[in-house]
């Protein structure tokens, strides 16, 4: 990872059409004109030696990594993703009308958008079901005075139906609907023909910005002449309202609960039974239905919420049934937002509306990502969206097209609190994400399920992403993928994950470009029917003869998926662990590469919570007589010490039990010591792991690299330095084990460019002293 994100631009990618390495069927590996060894010859294959003098891999990526997949996870696990055919909305035999997001009023059937009056079934309903918004007095007395008022709000929520019920008490004839033109000279030279009539219009956003004080003067001067009356309603703007000279007002929607608890008032019968109204009292505070309703219901969302609970009530519908109609919700208004793309003819119209199409998919592949990256990344797919359906080469984009407050209304998004990761260190910064968590499934089902042209642009978009080095990009692009896979399976494996998988051996052990495909099959296999055609493939690919193949499975153990089934997968890594045990004896290999990768794995499902298991585990492989089974469990201590405690926060994510509760700065600590200090009971296992892989002929360069690094880590905290001299103390059974942590300890002190500090040196040594004096008198 780059320490500026920013500094990193998408690689170019290999897209949907790039060729894949020709293969004999699935499991069986490359034929001879791909095999590992003429691909070794073409692009070289990795040497042990170069990698080995590297820094850690994943040091400094880790914990970008970790944040970046957590909070994947969290958005496309069961709680918030319904998947499955995109939902008809009204199946909950609910009468509903909606246009776009102008009128919220419900009366059975739709109304026009064009100009004509508004019936009079409309305006019983607002008069019945209407909750007085904030200021609304205010907003009264103003258009009393001077017959024009601009409504300025976030579409959706409830606008409309606060200008319909203000122009019904102030206007003695009909109210009728007003078109307002796309341009200002339009709106301004209105004729209004009726007299003492209301008047409602809706402003497209390049009239309300250009409007001023004065065009509303002349407007109020045209209807006063014929003793009407109009409400312009506008989308929120830079501008003060005190700058159009009283007629503005910042509209607030109504809030949620009083809305909800004043439609379930209607919603009830005179001959329902005493007992409904007490039970829909309880039903109105009831958590679930919080949860149902989302965090930021629109006044529509209320509305359909108080049918459900009063239709519960009555036993005319289950919870469950009421929890399901209410998630359909969201997939409705989903498709909303896609029908509306549909309708707008090719020009700069549809450009918009496409580049808006795009943000909402950037923001569900990154929801809660820094508003940077997402606009980065929309602006990306944006441009191969307008690049797909225009037939000249004019696709340039104003610099203030794009804004975000014209952009979150319309996302139904908001700007919140969040962080970027830098080296291990989190950043606060301000990230952007939908109101309700339902969105990012939701948005994702509905594209690759309803709209199949899109899904090369979204192919390449996301192989785009995931070559980026950026794990906020990369990481989220790669769980997309695997969300996708329960869609349309065929097509994202075939084409956009294996493919990758076969050509993922360059660069890093950890590079992005060789861990993606193993992150996206990790979340494919998240869904119950998928899983066992995945462990199906991971198995042939163990046999498989492509080292790419071996390599991708072993580190996608690594994940959730292992996690799941945790004694199969210590197997499974076992064998990918040990390939030498498959080769002819004194034959050459070069799948030291697949051993790493076999060892990352089993030390992450250590930090995924299977602590007792691996730890277990490790000690079985270290008492076994072949060394291939030795030297990978001390691969996998090595990846276990250079782990840090915030890798256990994947607890959160992967588990449902409780994990360990890190005080502030412990999340900075070496992994092990960090379980030592949270677990005495696991101290003892982890000593002895550490002291047998020790005494390890080959445990020396373990000894050097682990030891070194965790007295580093202790000189820069001192109440890490105790924890750590405290283990050493446990560490310590003979006086050959003291003598080598001590000889350590006499290098360090001696190191040329950074010789440890005298005071953190006699602190270990004393430690260390004191625990062989104390078995010398024992």
């Amino acid at each position: 990872m780059s320490e500026t994100p920013a500094a990193n631009s998408p690689a170019p990618a290999a897209g949907p059409s790039t060729p894949a390495q020709k293969t004999s069927p699935e499991g069986s590996g490359p034929d001879k004109s791909s095999s590992p060894k003429a691909s070794a010859q073409k692009r070289g294959s990795p040497k042990k030696a170069e990698h080995e003098n590297e820094k850690d891999q994943g040091d400094d990526e880790s914990r970008g990594v970790k944040e970046a997949f957590q909070q994947g996870e969290r958005f496309y696990s069961p709680k918030y993703s319904q998947h499955g055919p995109t939902a008809n909305i009204n199946q909950a035999q609910i009468t509903e009308m909606q246009v776009g997001d102008r009128y919220e009023i419900f009366v059975g059937r739709e109304v026009s958008r064009g100009s004509g009056s508004v019936r009079e079934d409309v305006l019983e309903w607002v008069r019945a079901r209407y909750l007085p918004v904030a200021r609304h007095s205010e907003m009264r007395r103003m258009l009393e005075q001077r017959s024009v008022i601009l409504l300025r709000g976030q579409p959706g929520t409830g606008r409309v139906t606060t200008a319909l019920h203000l122009l019904d008490r102030v206007a003695k004839s009909r109210v009728f609907r007003l078109g307002s033109g796309k341009s200002l000279k339009s709106l301004v030279a209105t004729e209004f023909a009726e007299t003492s009539a209301g008047y409602v219009a809706e402003l497209p956003r390049q009239v309300s910005g250009a409007l001023t004080e004065e065009n509303l003067d002349e407007l109020r001067d045209r209807l006063k002449k014929v003793s009407s009356f109009c409400v312009l309603i506008a989308a929120d703007d830079f501008r003060y309202a005190d700058v159009f000279g009283g007629y503005a007002f910042d509209y607030e929607p109504p809030e949620p609960a009083a809305l909800l608890a004043k439609h379930i008032q209607h919603e009830i019968r005179p001959g329902d039974p005493t007992e409904v109204e007490a039970d829909l009292a309880e039903l109105q505070v009831a958590p679930w239905t919080s949860e149902a309703l989302g965090p930021c219901p629109r006044p529509l969302e209320s509305v359909r919420m108080a049918t459900l609970l009063v239709q519960h009530a009555r036993g005319e519908i289950t919870r469950q049934g009421v929890e399901r109609e209410a998630a359909r919700a969201v997939h409705g208004q989903v498709a909303k937002w896609f029908v509306a793309v549909q309708g707008v003819a090719p020009g700069a119209e549809l450009d918009e509306a496409l580049r808006l199409t795009a943000f909402r998919v950037a923001l569900a592949v990154l929801n809660e990502s820094p508003y940077n990256l997402v606009a980065e990344a929309a602006d990306l797919l944006g441009g191969m969206l307008v690049g797909a359906t225009r037939k000249d080469d004019d696709g340039k984009v104003s610099l203030f097209a794009d804004d975000q407050g014209s952009r979150l209304p319309a996302l139904r998004a908001t700007i919140v609190d969040g962080y970027a990761t830098f080296g291990r260190v989190l950043i606060p910064t301000k990230s952007v994400r939908f109101h309700d968590p339902r969105y990012p499934s939701a948005i994702l089902d509905h594209v690759w399920s309803n709209h199949y042209r899109m899904r090369e642009p979204i192919n390449a978009w996301l192989t785009k992403l995931a070559e980026d080095n950026r794990p906020m990009l990369w990481v989220r692009a790669a769980q997309a993928m695997g969300y996708l896979c329960r869609s349309d399976f065929d097509y994202v494996y075939t084409k956009m994950i294996r493919p990758h998988a076969l050509t993922g051996d360059r660069g890093r052990l950890l590079s992005n470009r060789r861990l993606w495909p193993a992150i996206a099959l990790d979340q494919a296999a998240q869904d119950d029917e998928l899983r066992p055609a995945i462990l199906e493939r991971l198995q042939e690919w163990r046999r498989s003869e492509a080292r790419s193949l071996r390599w991708t499975a072993a580190a996608t153990y690594g994940f959730t998926l292992g996690r799941r089934r945790i004694d199969e997968t210590l197997e499974e890594l076992r064998v990918l662990g040990t390939p030498s045990e498959s080769h002819e004896p004194l034959a050459e290999s070069d799948d030291w590469d697949v051993v790493w990768i076999s060892g990352y794995s089993v030390a992450k499902l250590l930090a995924f919570g299977r602590v007792s298991e691996v730890l277990g585990c490790l000690r079985r492989w270290l008492d076994s007589d072949r060394s291939s089974l030795r030297r990978l469990a001390l691969r996998s201590l090595r990846h276990l010490t250079n782990l840090y405690g915030f890798e256990l926060r994947r607890l959160e994510m992967a588990s449902t039990e409780d994990r360990p509760a890190l005080p502030s700065g412990v999340a900075q600590w070496p992994l092990l010591l960090t379980l030592h200090s949270q677990d005495p009971q696991l101290t003892e296992p982890i000593c002895a792991l550490l002291r047998q892989s020790l005494r390890n002929r080959e445990g020396d360069a373990l000894a050097r690299h682990f030891l070194a690094r965790w007295i580093r880590c202790g000189e820069q905290d001192p109440v890490l330095l105790d924890v750590l001299a405290g283990f050493m103390i446990r560490l310590v059974e003979s006086q050959s084990d003291a003598q080598r942590l001590l000889y350590l300890i006499g290098r360090l002190t001696k190191d040329w460019a950074d010789p440890l500090e005298p005071d953190v040196a006699a602190r270990l040594t004393t430690a260390i002293h004191s625990c062989t004096e104390m078995r010398v008198v024992l």
